[in-house]
């Protein structure tokens, strides 16, 4: 009788969750295109979905437990229909039901929904923002009012307004200093974040990237690409306790100035302490999105880049670059380049700019809960290894497509890259192609080391755990070093692959089953504690 009566309670529990979640929804500057493909509702709220590149998006903010419906519109059938996430959760059922899909959401996490016949669907989903602060009061240097006066309608630069409400932050002897920027849209130049000092973006605000070159400082140029650019939000260097969050969102509109030959990085944290970033969204960076620089116990988290997939050259997502006790959680990175990367830098060129401070070696990086997609690799440690890099993870993770979904990429560098683990990954598909491998068309692994005639350092300890990979088909995995510098110890246990591209997956049992045939310059590589194969 006790059972019967906590299973009902349980039951009425489940059930007022449901009716009674919390749902913010966030109204798109004006600026951007709805899209004509997709309608969206989360219980019984409708959530803009806006048009983009090859793939439109949602945005909203949730708790407790709803449905997501989707409206496909169009005469498009829904007869082929996948969906992947950031979180994988085996009980996730879809409904259909006319010309719409449905599924109940029960945490926040990002999807990419695909039916047959139309374009992807991005959807972002995050917690409740329970850390906005208050547009006025003590420590709020909020840029829309008082001596700043920013312009909000995207048609005058207000980079002075920014550049003043920051160094009030800085100065001020609040506990918390944060410049607050409501909604509207602003043209802002290059932003150097001081210590002690967050940057909150409302729902609704947009920092947007004008195209001018006049308005920023040249930080890097790239000769074999014909073009140059900005680090265009950095921190100050040698800096402490920095915090960008929000909902809103930081624009770096490349495209729009794609033949311009001058590009944004829109976020490079360099040469700072306890990082915090949490929430707005990055779109069409121009260059990598992401680039943390020298940098430590920096933490990325809800972070959603959303960059075009096919039109630009190096977007990618993020890049943690000799840097140490870095998380990245949580997040999504679509872009043409690689989406989550970790290197040391290459040795110094004329078309490659001298990085401030001194080399430093990457130690303890962590990747979870993240959702890639690229033309290249979804997750990725290299190119650049001129120091070590040392206890990289990548957990619980997945590729929607990439040309490699996870791999280590050895070409410049003596340093060793050690301790790397990948586990608990699924790769839905492998459908493009890269150029460093030779054009070879996907793979769901590559393990490899290059001479770019600039040193060359082994790869050792690589842990492959809990690996699922949805599709077969493509190039085999690729494990391989060069003469000097050997791939060894790398174990891979309970990993599911097709046979090929019209099988389901199943657990491989040998080496062979993984489609390792022909290793170069490798030692200790096991299966499941099976013998190893060495070259």
């Amino acid at each position: 009788m006790v059972y019967q009566c906590r299973s009902a309670a349980l039951l009425l529990l489940a059930f007022a969750t449901f009716v009674f979640a919390e749902v913010q929804v966030y109204q798109p500057d004006k600026l951007y295109k709805r899209s004509t493909d997709f309608g969206l509702r989360a219980g019984k709220s409708e959530v803009p979905v806006l048009s983009y590149d090859k793939y439109d998006y949602a945005h909203f903010s949730f708790d407790g437990e709803i449905e997501l419906e989707v409206e496909v519109k169009g005469k498009v059938p829904l007869s082929k229909i996948s969906l992947v996430s950031s979180r994988f959760d085996r009980h996730n059922q879809l409904k259909l039901k006319k010309n719409t899909v449905v599924w109940r959401l029960k945490e926040e996490k990002y999807f990419i929904l695909k039916v047959e016949g139309a374009k992807e669907l991005v959807i972002a989903v995050d917690p409740i923002d329970t850390n906005a602060p208050d547009p006025f009061g003590p420590g709020i240097y909020n840029v829309a009012s008082g001596k700043y006066r920013a312009s909000r309608d995207g048609k005058q630069l207000s980079t002075p307004s920014f550049v003043a409400a920051l160094a009030d932050a800085a100065d001020s002897k609040a506990a918390s200093p944060t410049v607050y920027v409501p909604r509207g849209m602003y043209l802002v130049g290059n932003l150097v974040l001081p210590s002690k000092t967050s940057l909150y973006l409302a729902p609704g605000a947009v920092l947007r990237f004008t195209g001018r070159p006049e308005d920023y400082t040249e930080h890097w140029a790239k000769d074999g690409e014909g073009r140059s650019g900005t680090n265009w939000i950095t921190t100050a260097e040698n800096s402490t306790d920095i915090r960008i969050f929000g909902r809103g969102t930081i624009d770096g509109d490349a495209f729009a100035y794609k033949d311009a030959n001058f590009a944004p990085s829109i976020l490079v944290p360099t040469l700072t302490k306890n990082f915090i970033f949490d929430g707005p969204i990055l779109r069409e960076s121009g260059s990598t999105a992401v680039n943390v620089i020298r940098s430590s116990d920096v933490h990325i988290a809800h972070m959603k880049v959303f960059n075009r997939i096919t039109d630009m050259t190096d977007n990618g997502s993020v890049d943690i670059l000799e840097s140490q006790n870095v998380t990245v959680r949580d997040s999504i990175g679509i872009s043409e380049a690689d989406s989550f990367t970790t290197k040391a830098s290459k040795p110094p060129a004329p078309d490659r700019p001298t990085l401030p401070g001194s080399p430093q070696n990457g130690l303890d990086i962590l990747f979870k809960d993240c959702l890639a997609w690229t033309v290249n690799y979804g997750f990725k440690v290299g190119q650049g290894a001129v120091t070590d890099q040392t206890n990289i993870k990548f957990l619980g993770s997945t590729v929607y497509d990439a040309a490699v979904a996870m791999g280590i990429h050895k070409k410049w560098g003596n340093g060793i890259v050690s301790n790397v683990t990948f586990e608990n990954m699924i790769v839905k598909s492998t459908t493009y192609t890269t150029s460093h491998l030779s054009g070879m068309v996907g793979s769901w692994l590559a393990l490899f080391i290059e001479d770019g005639k600039a040193g060359v350092g082994p790869i050792n300890d690589v842990h492959i755990k809990n690996v699922l990979v949805m599709v077969g088909g493509g190039s085999e995995p690729l494990i391989s070093g060069v003469a000097g510098a050997n791939v060894t110890n790398v174990t891979f246990t309970n990993i599911w692959v097709p046979k090929d591209a019209t099988t389901n997956p199943t657990p491989a049992a040998s080496l062979e089953d993984l489609g390792l045939k022909n290793l170069r310059f490798t030692a200790n590589i096991t299966l499941h504690d099976g013998p190893s194969e060495e070259e």
